[in-house]
């Protein structure tokens, strides 16, 4: 009996778990865990800490995972975290660690909702590509996650742009249900002095070369400079047929050429941020020349003293402290309005 006792004790003690560790073991042999269709269960303190079932799922905080891993908690903002000198999150679609660049990270609110079967709500994060960007998709409907922006491998940022050219590359073709005619909007713009932009037939963004406006040779320029002097020609035009037409005097025909040689002209930029160019050309012989800017309601609101030469000039006007809003700025010369015209102010 006692040997029979002696060989039972030292049975057992083969077949247990040494609390220090165990050597000589043989893995397909020696194994902690069922040999049914039961799970395993680990707990501290008495208490279930994790579990794995026989299917092989792994849970955290929970005894019925419906993942390879999930991992469950109370405790807000406390499921998970990655630590070390350089920590990181690999994928790769093989067993052995290679490839591991098509990968994707999704944060999904759907069953099944990922690149291959995305739903409303879904955000994927994809290096997926043969040309290692980093891809955003979303969809609002069921099916395939939409691209909607990408990275590529030198920092290119394309939005609704596969294939960007430039640090920020937007195509701005109307999407379905969207008729705002170029999809980039700024609101709540805050008042500052700055530098104009101009924009060439590629879309490429540039800083102006010209301060105060558009280049002298745009075309824009051009067409408003063909225009003046049309306005010109024609004013000479009429002032030559009223001199052969009308007995004038030389004191009318004088005053006549004076008042056709003035203009005021539109101010640029309109709307103004913090300030504006305003051009105009005065007369012969006048004495003082203003101009003016007043409210809707008639308050003076700016006045500049301009100087009282004959032919073209410009002046800045100051509209940094000025309200938002629509104003009236006019050029007057030896007490009489020469012109007068509309000026929007925005913030």
């Amino acid at each position: 009996m006692l040997l029979t006792g002696l060989a039972i004790s030292i049975s057992t003690f083969a077949q247990s778990w040494s609390l220090t560790g165990n050597a000589g073991t043989n893995p397909p042999t020696n194994f902690l865990g069922t040999t049914d269709a039961q799970r395993l269960v680990f707990k501290t303190d008495s208490i279930e800490r994790m579990t794995i079932l026989s299917t092989g799922n792994v849970g955290i905080g929970i005894s019925t995972p419906a993942r390879s891993l999930q991992i469950y908690s109370t405790t807000a903002a406390n499921q998970a975290a990655i630590t070390g000198t350089d920590p990181a999150l690999y994928f790769w679609s093989g067993p052995t660690g290679s490839g591991y660049s098509n990968g994707t990270v999704a944060f999904a609110t759907a069953t099944n909702a990922f690149v291959g079967g995305s739903a409303a709500g879904d955000f994927i994060l994809g290096n997926n590509d043969t040309a290692h960007s980093i891809i955003f998709a979303t969809n609002q409907t069921a099916g395939n996650g939409i691209e909607r922006m990408r990275i590529n491998k030198i920092g290119y940022i394309g939005i609704d742009q596969a294939s960007p050219s430039a640090r920020l590359d937007v195509v701005c073709t109307a999407v379905s249900g969207q008729t705002n005619p170029s999809n980039i909007r700024f609101e709540s713009l805050q008042s500052g002095s700055g530098t104009t932009l101009v924009i060439d037939s590629n879309g490429y963004v540039y800083k102006e070369s010209t301060p105060g406006g558009a280049s002298a040779n745009s075309p824009l320029v051009t067409t408003m400079q063909s225009q003046i002097d049309e306005l010109q020609n024609q004013v000479q035009e009429l002032r030559a047929l009223l001199a052969t037409r009308l007995a004038l005097t030389s004191t009318e025909l004088k005053q006549l050429n004076n008042e056709s040689a003035s203009w005021l002209g539109d101010v640029y930029p309109n709307p103004a941020n913090n300030s504006t160019t305003i051009q105009y050309s005065l007369p012969a012989g006048v004495g003082t020349a203003f101009c003016q800017v007043y409210s809707l309601s008639g308050t003076q609101v700016a006045v500049i003293t301009l100087p009282a030469t004959q032919g073209k000039g410009q002046v800045q006007l100051n509209t940094g402290q000025m309200a938002a809003g629509m104003y009236f700025y006019a050029l007057v010369a030896d007490g009489k309005v020469l012109g007068t015209k509309q000026l929007a102010v925005a913030r």
